[in-house]
């Protein structure tokens, strides 16, 4: 028991007491299945004065194949080094800003590594609760209503509560969106049950995902409520993913584990909502320094190999917020590009994923940087990039933007594959499209979109409107994009007036009026109206009674 007046000196265990002993050193030209061998009573393996990577993903890698790749392309570079007798305290700030190991070097030997996955950090409180109570509008109203009541719920029920994702994101941007993402440690389905009865909307369960979404939500309740996005909520979990690119096996795990399997470190982030800590902002992985920097960093170098749809994230992301890929990011990327057909990854999603960015506000700049980082070699290996894309891409968007304006409905995401497929081989397309799981009429109405410049050049050479509307009628909206995409100025104006006026125009006599003309009934009737069709369109008819006296005049040169 400690004496009264006596001074005990305080032993500062420093960064020696933190670190993990069990490293490996290896060269960083040795391959993966090399550097797991070393590993072999080792948790990490330093390849470098600053770089190194965990035995689990050195596994992990080799399991998918990657044992021939060399450990440098997977080794985390640029980590915090300090000595044995640096201070627990100094170790700990660079854990608490996002650091993934911090080594532990005398002179040029490595004693060992402190892994922030394997350390308790105090992180101090941050909050952001004036962020979330500034209301701009009745949406912002609503959606602090929502997460002040799961705050609440998820106490009543004994379970913590967090808003997480892109809405944090965006929240400390200062662009809040329509959705909310809540994440729940504990029963996610039991909290949304309970929250979609405080909130109303429809409630949809993804039992095998621990998930629900509650769509068409009220803000609040009694008159003049505010309907929110989707309210999005999830059981904390890890993923492991049984192959590369397929769907993740998930099991309950803490708040942090959950962070940690995200794709990156801006998106991992998280609010409390707990009535006692709500607002408490958790940024375990240096989010919001990355934010600060403008840069989309993965949270480790197997992301883009476990998850490829996630190289379109990337680019959404980078695109729509103005950030760049991280070194390490990019030298993920090139990793999962060269480490196979992902045969787990099914088509639908990658289609997901095109589709999601083709609503974007910045869609072409999103394709513009999949096609720089080679991204469409996901779709086939040997797509290459052309300078026309672009262009295409951005007279896709031209198109897309004239036919909302004309009120014409448009697939913008098949608009846009066209502009993508339309200058590679016939090989690439026709992988790309079975890549993308299209079959049937939907693969045929796309073959024919991106082979259509031919009809754009028969389109430039009729000279009756008439003929531009035969040619043209029945054909799906996207081959005429195609077509408009591969056409010139004359093409382009012809489909433009068949998809706005010419394809509604028909003539203003019915089958009956031209029947009490003289006209059998029978294929005759279809022949006349026709007949009809094709005068109005060329400018010979406009009236009726010019209709009446073309019918006549038809009759005597049909029994002629």
């Amino acid at each position: 028991m400690p004496k009264p007046g006596v001074a005990y000196p305080q032993v500062e265990p420093g960064a020696a007491a933190l670190m993990d002993r069990r490293v490996a050193v290896c060269p960083p030209r040795a391959t993966v299945s090399r550097a797991l061998a070393r590993a072999a009573k080792a948790e990490v393996v330093v390849t470098g004065p600053t770089s190194a990577i965990r035995r689990t993903e050195l596994a992990r890698a080799a399991a998918w194949g990657l044992g021939r790749v060399g450990v440098e392309v997977l080794a985390r570079r640029g980590l915090a080094a300090v000595g044995p007798r640096a201070s627990e305290i100094e170790v700990r700030r660079l854990l608490m800003r996002g650091a993934p190991m911090v080594l532990v070097r005398e002179a040029r030997r490595v004693l060992g590594v402190v892994d922030a996955e394997r350390v308790e950090l105090a992180r101090p409180d941050t909050s952001v609760t004036a962020r979330l109570e500034l209301a701009g509008d009745r949406a912002d109203e609503a959606r602090l209503w929502v997460l002040r009541a799961a705050g609440k719920l998820g106490e009543t029920q004994g379970m913590r509560v967090f808003a997480v994702g892109g809405f944090v994101r965006d929240l400390l941007l200062g662009r809040q969106g329509p959705d909310l993402d809540l994440v729940v440690e504990g029963d996610g389905i039991a909290l949304a049950r309970s929250l979609a009865e405080e909130l109303g909307g429809s409630l949809a369960v993804h039992a095998g995902f621990g998930t629900a979404s509650i769509e068409g939500a009220m803000g609040a309740a009694g008159p003049g409520t505010s309907p929110l996005g989707r309210v999005d909520v999830a059981s904390s979990r890890r993923e492991q993913y049984p192959a590369p690119g397929a769907l993740p096996v998930v099991s309950p795990a803490p708040l942090l584990e959950d962070l940690r399997r995200r794709d990156f470190s801006v998106n991992a982030m998280a609010v409390a909502l707990a009535p006692s800590a709500f607002g408490r902002l958790l940024d375990p992985l240096g989010g919001q320094r990355d934010l600060a920097a403008h840069r989309l960093r993965v949270l480790h170098p197997l992301s883009f190999v476990e998850d490829p749809t996630r190289i379109f994230r990337a680019a959404r992301y980078a695109a729509r917020l103005g950030f760049r890929l991280d070194s390490e990011g990019a030298r993920a990327l090139g990793l999962a590009l060269r480490a196979g057909r992902y045969p787990a990854l099914s088509g639908q999603r990658l289609w997901a994923e095109l589709d999601l960015i083709t609503v974007e506000a910045k869609a072409k700049r999103a394709f513009e940087l999949l096609l720089q980082w080679r991204g469409l070699t996901i779709w086939n290996a040997k797509y290459r990039r052309s300078s026309r894309s672009l262009n295409r891409l951005a007279e896709a968007q031209r198109f897309g933007a004239w036919a909302h304006a004309a009120g014409i409905a448009v697939d913008r995401s098949e608009v846009a594959l066209v502009a993508l497929l339309m200058d590679q081989t016939a090989a690439v397309v026709s992988g790309s499209l079975h890549r993308l799981a299209l079959t049937g009429e939907p693969q045929a109405r796309l073959r024919a979109a991106v082979g259509a410049a031919m009809l754009a050049r028969r389109l430039e050479r009729e000279g009756r409107l008439s003929r531009v509307a035969e040619v043209l009628a029945g054909r799906p909206v996207t081959v005429l994009a195609g077509a408009w995409l591969g056409g010139g100025g004359r093409a382009r104006r012809r489909i433009e007036w068949f998809l706005s006026q010419g394809r509604a125009v028909r003539p203003l006599l019915s089958g009956e009026d031209i029947v009490a003309l003289g006209v059998p009934r029978g294929p005759q009737i279809g022949a006349c109206l026709a007949a009809l069709r094709r005068a109005r369109l060329d400018g010979a008819l406009a009236t009726v009674a010019q209709e009446r006296n073309f019918v006549k005049e038809w009759l005597i040169r049909e029994e002629a």
